[in-house]
C-alpha cells in the first residue's frame, strides 16, 4: 500500500506539503497542488483517516448506532425518521454520520462494532439504547468517547420520548370512546425499555377511570406488521367480543387492521385500532390510523444538539420529548355504545 512518503517522492515535494494539500490547506500554487494530486492518483494512495484524526484531534464523524434486534430494522420508518433528524442537525453543524448496526446479545455488542469504537475514526456517538439486557454504549464509555443515548438505558446524557404520557393518552382515548373490551399488542418487556413505559401509561390511564387493566388480554409481537396481524388474529379468535385493540407501534397496528378485515369485520365500525409512533404511512392507510406522535425527527435533532454540548464540556440535563395523541378515522365508539346513544336521542 503506497504511503505518504511515496506520494511526496513521486511529486517531488515534502511529506508536510502532501499532507497539507490533502487537507485543503491554502497558500499552495495550483502547480504544486496538481503535482500532488497526480501522484496520489497514479499511486492509488488512500489517506489514513485515523492518523489524520490524531494530528488534527477530530474527524467530524459521528457514529449513529442502531442495534440490530429484529430483521425489520431497515424497514422501520420510525428508525428512518430518527435518522433523518440526526442527519439534518449533523449536516447543519458540519459533521458527517457513520451508521453502525451492531448485533446485540447479553454479552454486549459484536466484535466488529467494538473495533469501530477502538478505531479512532469517530468524534462522538449517538445510539438508540433501549435494550434492557445490554448497552451499545458500554464500550464507548470505556473508550472515553462523548456519547448521547436516545432511550432509557442508564447513561449520563439521554434524550427520551415521554412514553408514559403517550400510553396514558392512548388508553384514555380508547376508554373515553366507551370501549371496555380491549386487547393489547405489545412486545416482550425484556426487549425494549420504552414498551415498559408505554404499558405503565396504559395502566395509569385505565386506573384513572376505574378500569382493571389486568383484565385486558395481551399478546406479544416484534414491532413488525406480520406480528401485529398474527397477534390481532390471536386476540380476536380467543376474545371475539373485543371492540378495540391497542398496538404499541404503528406497524403492528396496520397488521391488526388486516386481521380484522380477514375476519369479515371493519375498522372502526366493528373494532377500533390504535397505534403508536405516527410513522408517515399512518396518515394515508385506510382507514387513517389514530396514533401517538413521539416527534421522532426532533428526538434525533435533540440528541445531536446534546452531543455538541457534551463536546463543549457541558453536562446537559435529560431531555424528555412530549408526545401527542393524533386522532384519525381508525377509532370510534363501539357499536353498542353508538346504538345506545342513538336510542337515547330518538327517545327524546
Amino acid at each position: 500500500m503506497p504511503t505518504l512518503q511515496d506520494v511526496a517522492h513521486r511529486a517531488g515535494v515534502s511529506t508536510a506539503t502532501v499532507s497539507k494539500v490533502l487537507s485543503n490547506t491554502p497558500y499552495f500554487t495550483d502547480q504544486t497542488r496538481a503535482k500532488v494530486m497526480q501522484a496520489v492518483e497514479e499511486l492509488g494512495y488512500v489517506p489514513h483517516l485515523a492518523a489524520r484524526a490524531l494530528s488534527k484531534g477530530k474527524t467530524r464523524i459521528i457514529a449513529v448506532v442502531f442495534p440490530y434486534l429484529y430483521d425489520t430494522l431497515f424497514s422501520d420508518p420510525l428508525v428512518l425518521r430518527i435518522l433523518e433528524g440526526i442527519e439534518s442537525e449533523t449536516s447543519r453543524q458540519g459533521y458527517n454520520i457513520l451508521l453502525s448496526t451492531p448485533r446485540l446479545n447479553a454479552r454486549g455488542p459484536d466484535s466488529h462494532y467494538k473495533q469501530l469504537i477502538q478505531s479512532g475514526y469517530i468524534d462522538g456517538v449517538i445510539a438508540l439504547d433501549n435494550v434492557p439486557f445490554a448497552s451499545v454504549l458500554d464500550p464507548v464509555r470505556k473508550r472515553g468517547i462523548p456519547a448521547v443515548a436516545i432511550g432509557y438505558y442508564g447513561t449520563d446524557f439521554r434524550v427520551v420520548s415521554d412514553d408514559v404520557s403517550g400510553g396514558f393518552q392512548l388508553m384514555t382515548h380508547v376508554l373515553g370512546l366507551g370501549h371496555r373490551r380491549v386487547g393489547i399488542i405489545t412486545v416482550p418487556f425484556n426487549i425494549h425499555y420504552s414498551i415498559q413505559h408505554r404499558i405503565a401509561g396504559l395502566r395509569a390511564g385505565a386506573e384513572a377511570v376505574g378500569v382493571d387493566f389486568d383484565a385486558f388480554p395481551q399478546v406479544d409481537g416484534d414491532f413488525s406488521t406480520d406480528s401485529g396481524e398474527a397477534g390481532a388474529a390471536k386476540l380476536l379468535d380467543a376474545h371475539p367480543d373485543l371492540t378495540a385493540i391497542i398496538s404499541l407501534n404503528d406497524r403492528m397496528a396496520m397488521g391488526a387492521i388486516l386481521a380484522v378485515r380477514n375476519r369479515g369485520r371493519e375498522v372502526p365500525r366493528d373494532v377500533t385500532i390504535v397505534g403508536y409512533d405516527d410513522i408517515p404511512i399512518a396518515a394515508t392507510i385506510s382507514p387513517p390510523l389514530t396514533t401517538i406522535d413521539q416527534q421522532a425527527p426532533e428526538l434525533g435533532r435533540s440528541a445531536m444538539r446534546m452531543l455538541l454540548d457534551v463536546f463543549g464540556n457541558h453536562s446537559p440535563e435529560l431531555v424528555k420529548m412530549p408526545t401527542r395523541l393524533i386522532v384519525r378515522q381508525s377509532s370510534a365508539a363501539p357499536a353498542r355504545w353508538r346504538e345506545e346513544v342513538a336510542t337515547h336521542h330518538d327517545s327524546r
